[in-house]
């Protein structure tokens, strides 16, 4: 039988008074393929573990970011990495560099394997998983990528805020309007002022999955709305790096003309497989060249939900 890993051990008797049943599907729906899609990549690359503030950490790469929120009582994480056991186990390493304390939440921003991959191991060491209603709705049929594995139900969800507190650290999770997906979420520590965006923030222009719900209209009012929030750094999805508010603010007068000059583009009948070409974006900067940098604009699929977007 396979060993259980010293760490695991230890965040199984940490989290016992969290024990619950877990979330799996009796009957998982079949999955949904998207044609566009690529393989879940096999390169393996360990984590790099990057101080943001004290007691907050960034975790960069072997999937989106991920945070961490060293308490006096224990390690509040948001998002969870790739799936895979070494993925896995290399996520437990880095947490364990930093701090020997028990992880007693996990929250999850959005249903992409790339931040929700390793839910289940956490959830059988009866670690709460925290996510919106709308990552439950959709964790169930979204689309995934050939290779990967659904991840299962949170074992909480919220439908508007969900808050917990240890000692010394606050983190308010706010269900979001579909931006990037349909299940998005962002974590906020008022605390320290900082705010962990998921894939509702990249270093430069957005990417949006319309196969499962994201809507350009969405990440607008999502950026807005965290613009309401007292902060002064800002945690992307991707990125080795987090953003000071005013580059957030300069990204988000550039969303709006990207996404105006889209628009205005689509009603003067600019045919879909010319739109990504004739938009202009060279005065964006660096990240913004949405037509070049980035496949996720441009694949079919996504291109199609894109325009459908911008006709009505």
């Amino acid at each position: 039988m396979h060993k259980i890993p010293r760490l695991l051990a230890a965040l199984v008797a940490s989290a016992a008074v969290f024990a619950a049943p877990l979330a799996f599907a009796q009957d998982a729906p079949k999955p949904i393929f998207d044609p566009d899609a690529r393989p879940q990549t096999t390169d393996f690359k360990p984590i790099v573990v990057s101080q943001i503030k004290p007691g907050l950490y960034l975790l960069f790469g072997n999937g989106g970011n991920s945070v961490i929120r060293v308490a006096d009582d224990g390690i509040i994480l948001v998002d969870a990495k790739l799936t895979g056991d070494n993925y896995y186990q290399d996520l437990l390493q880095k947490i364990k560099s930093v701090s020997d304390k028990p992880i007693k939440y996990v929250f999850v921003t959005h249903v992409h394997n790339d931040h929700s991959g390793n839910t289940p191991q956490f959830e059988a060491a009866g670690i709460p998983v925290i996510a919106s209603d709308d990552y439950k709705a959709l964790v169930a049929t979204y689309t995934v990528r050939p290779g990967q594995m659904r991840s299962p139900a949170p074992t909480i969800s919220f439908a508007k805020t969900y808050t917990v507190k240890l000692k010394g650290a606050t983190a308010t999770a706010y269900a979001m309007a579909p931006g990037h997906t349909a299940s998005d979420s962002i974590v906020y520590f008022p605390d320290l002022k900082v705010v962990a965006m998921g894939d509702n923030g990249f270093p430069g222009a957005p990417t949006l999955d319309w196969l499962n719900g994201g809507r350009l209209w969405g990440i607008q009012k999502n950026w807005a709305e965290v613009s309401k929030l007292d902060f002064d750094l800002l945690i992307p999805g991707h990125g080795d790096a987090p953003l000071t508010r005013a580059e957030f603010e300069a990204n988000r007068k550039k969303l709006d003309l990207l996404v105006e000059r889209l628009r205005t583009l689509v009603k003067a009948g600019t045919p879909k497989s010319e739109i990504l070409t004739k938009v202009k974006v060279d005065d964006l900067g660096p990240g913004w060249d949405i037509k070049g940098q980035r496949d996720e604009w441009s694949r079919p699929a996504r291109l199609d939900g894109l325009y459908e977007e911008l006709s009505k």
